[in-house]
């Protein structure tokens, strides 16, 4: 099945300080655009049929939330940064709800610690 953004519900957690920090810095206009790049970029990956599996470095399922979300860890790039240098966005799915929460993003070279993965999807 093919999927489309609009096909769910995209959400922010309300305690990720950082993609709100992150939204600040870039500006509505850049933020939007990423926002919907991302949204684009995962409906490809959910298109694919599978959220068990890894897509090349950039989506890796860390596992599930305690509600029963998918974990994934994307890298994305940012002007300047490149992928290495970009961000690290955890996201909990939903797929029987078509529901997709971004629980936050790191700015960094390495990958969020398993605390800091699982302080992020507390409650989701």
């Amino acid at each position: 099945m093919k999927y489309s953004p609009g096909d769910g519900v995209w959400t922010v957690s309300e305690s990720a300080a950082k993609i709100k920090d992150l939204k600040e810095e870039l500006g509505d206009k850049e933020y939007d655009a990423h926002k919907k790049a991302i949204q684009n970029f995962l409906c490809a990956y959910f298109s694919t049929g599978s959220c068990n599996t890894s897509q090349g470095d950039s989506i890796n399922p860390l596992g599930a939330s305690t509600k029963g979300g998918k974990i994934l860890k994307v890298r994305w790039a940012l002007p300047g940064a490149g992928k290495s240098g970009g961000l690290r966005i955890i996201v909990v799915v939903y797929c029987d709800e078509k529901k997709v929460v971004l629980a936050e993003a790191f700015k960094r070279r390495t990958d969020p610690t398993p605390e800091e993965v699982a302080d992020s999807v507390t409650n989701l």
